[in-house]
């Protein structure tokens, strides 16, 4: 019995492997540098501009929504870089599925694919039916009447009181887009985010003009009307506004040059998207109080109490566009989830088949389009918006604690792929080499002057944590460059205590830890300070009564100094230093910053989302121990 517990433990941590048949993609690679960039800035500059900034101004924030838009913009973008280190340099789709399916395990997962996989969907159907709110109101809400009058629904609470079908014929729409492939749809997503830059220009501009500071200083409550609580809980729901990297992670498979084009357009999409954010909020709030906002369309009924209704219609037009971009974006992310889950096993193998054609995973496609279609049909706009943003936390937070994970963690990832120039796709085109697989399991490589024949890393190696450092004599190659060199003539062994460390006058404390695998010493610690943090944010936020309290205090000291301590001893460990691509400055302290203010927006979001969140994951975790976990890749390989 106990043997058995054992075996279904480590099936449940199984991390995954890199093989060469990994890299193989059906997937088109023909994103560029500008298709990405768009296609980030197109995800994020839309809902969350037109749809959300109105709900928290007057319900949530106040004006200091624009503060609300700035924490959200460092949360995600501490999270931004952790995902780019990862895109660079693991070009494969699926993005936080994938990142903590190799760093921390199997079950963990699914369990965040699972979870992005339904807030794309969701944000998908939220964000038609804001479009399809957008296009109803410029004719008077004509469909919405008649729906209502001819086809209503038992509405109240989450359920729509008729169902949207301008939503329907909307995502219909984007479903077909979507499934022609990549390439088109990232040129439509590109064409929709430049015209939705112009209108934000012209948003920005005009509301300063406009604009008035009394609406700041001098309303009821002023600047914080809901006071700085209610500044940060608009933040946890406007974290919704920048999921663009998310979209761009997992399109790193279909990247022409995703080791360089990945970080370097998060960058410029980032940028871009916080300057429009805070200049359009800050337009906004200064136009109109922030209690007279409208929450359906606050930019056009702000011009229209200035007698500026001709600029409603250019609003609108952004709007459209904003929202277009958006929602295809959304839709984008949810069937490369389900391609990448279902290549694991971990999901049906239909979701896996690609269109000859196009070559995009067409039934997944297609099964995304159906169920936004059935969210947008069923539930109110309200009920969805706030179901978004707690798989993004999530996602986000897993993906920082990867990122300092495997920095301390000895394994072959970096060497697997600079042996076989994954995502260098430029560079394979331009030396014309082919790659033939013989049947001894070695790669010929060929061209027209040389012959060279380069052993392929076994699997066996690859899932040994610390194959290429401790035994670094149990690979060989016939060439000898300057890499092989770091890698096997490294002094330094990741994931083990520093030799300055324990040749110092207070190495004697550290000499018991030498005792331990390669890394496990670091990921107990990073554990250990995940865990304190939370505490002390629970604390701090749940018991304002007894925040003064001594046994409050002591609590929170005692665990703040758990926290200090774990992640100051990581700093005596040895990083990876190996890794060409991107990497994360000043870790392990920026990504666990990620963390913490994940962490902190996470405990903020309302019950019914955590029940919700509860719902989704029950569903997921049977699908997975009834289907999922048999028919796991990585089981079947071991």
């Amino acid at each position: 019995m106990s043997t058995l517990r054992t075996s279904f433990w480590e099936n449940l941590l199984r991390k995954k492997t890199l093989t060469a048949d990994l890299m193989k993609t059906d997937l088109q690679k023909c994103l560029t540098l500008s298709d990405l960039t768009f296609m980030a800035i197109g995800s994020m500059v839309g809902s969350g501009l037109y749809v959300l900034t109105g709900t928290i101004a007057r319900d949530v924030a106040g004006p200091s929504v624009i503060i609300s838009y700035i924490i959200a913009a460092i949360a995600s973008c501490l999270s931004a870089i952790s995902y780019a280190e990862f895109g660079a340099r693991i070009p494969i789709t699926g993005s936080a599925y994938q990142f903590t399916y190799l760093s921390i395990g199997e079950f963990w997962a699914f369990i965040i694919g699972w979870n992005v996989l339904i807030e794309h969907v969701v944000s998908g159907a939220a964000v038609a039916k804001a479009f399809s709110g957008y296009v109803d109101g410029l004719t008077n809400n004509v469909v919405r009447k008649y729906l209502i009058k001819h086809a209503p629904m038992i509405g109240g609470g989450l359920v729509a009181k008729y169902p949207d079908l301008l939503a329907v014929a909307i995502l219909i729409v984007a479903t077909i887009i979507l499934a022609t492939g990549a390439k088109l749809s990232s040129k439509v997503t590109a064409g929709f985010a430049g015209l939705n830059l112009l209108v934000v220009v012209f948003v920005m501009g005009t509301g300063f003009y406009l604009g008035d500071l009394k609406n700041w200083t001098e309303v009821k409550g002023g600047f914080f009307p809901y006071e700085f609580s209610g500044t940060i809980a608009g933040a946890a729901t406007l974290i919704f506004s920048y999921v663009g990297y998310e979209v761009l992670a997992s399109a790193t498979e279909e990247a022409i040059n995703p080791n360089r084009d990945i970080p370097l357009s998060l960058l410029i999409a980032m940028s871009t998207v916080v300057l429009a954010y805070v200049g359009a909020s800050s337009a906004l709030t200064l136009m109109v109080p922030y209690n007279l906002i409208s929450v359906l369309s606050p930019f056009p009924d702000a011009y229209i109490e200035y007698g500026w209704n001709w600029a409603r219609y250019i609003v609108a037009v952004g709007s459209i566009a904003a929202m277009s971009t958006a929602m295809l974006s959304a839709m984008y992310v949810v069937p490369r989830y389900f391609f990448a889950m279902s290549r694991d096993g971990l999901l049906m193998t239909i979701f896996a088949k690609v269109s000859g054609t196009t070559q995009v995973p067409i039934f997944a496609i297609v099964v995304t389009g159906i169920m936004c279609i059935l969210f947008a049909v069923v539930f109110e706009l309200h009920a969805l918006v706030e179901f978004i943003s707690i798989g993004q936390l999530l996602a986000c937070t897993f993906v920082s604690i990867c990122v300092i994970k495997l920095r301390y963690q000895p394994n072959t990832i970096t060497r697997f792929v600079e042996l076989h120039h994954f995502g260098d796709y430029e560079r394979l085109l331009d030396t014309e080499e082919t790659n033939e697989v013989s049947s001894n399991g070695r790669v010929v490589e060929t061209d027209r002057s040389r012959l060279t024949e380069t052993s392929v890393i076994s699997e066996m190696e690859i899932e040994s944590n610390d194959a290429s450092y401790a035994s670094p004599k149990s690979e060989t190659t016939k060439s000898n460059t300057t890499d092989e060199d770091l890698w096997l003539n490294s002094e330094h062994i990741v994931g083990t205590v520093k030799t300055e460390v324990l040749s110092s006058r207070f190495g004697y404390i550290f000499q018991p830890l030498t005792i331990y695998e390669a890394g496990s010493v670091p990921s107990y610690l990073l554990i250990i300070s995940t865990f304190a943090v939370t505490i002390v944010v629970a604390f701090c936020l749940f018991t304002h009564e007894y925040i003064t309290s001594w046994w409050s205090i002591l609590i929170i000291c005692i665990f703040s100094l758990i926290a200090v301590v774990s992640l100051l001893l990581l700093l005596t460990f040895n990083q990876d230093e190996t890794i060409k691509t991107f990497t994360v400055p000043a870790v392990p302290f920026l990504p666990f910053v990620s963390v913490i203010i994940n962490i902190v927006l996470i405990l903020k979001l309302q019950p019914m989302t955590w029940i919700r969140l509860g719902i989704w994951c029950t569903i997921g975790l049977i699908i997975y121990f009834c289907y999922g976990y048999r028919n796991s890749a990585e089981r079947k390989n071991e």
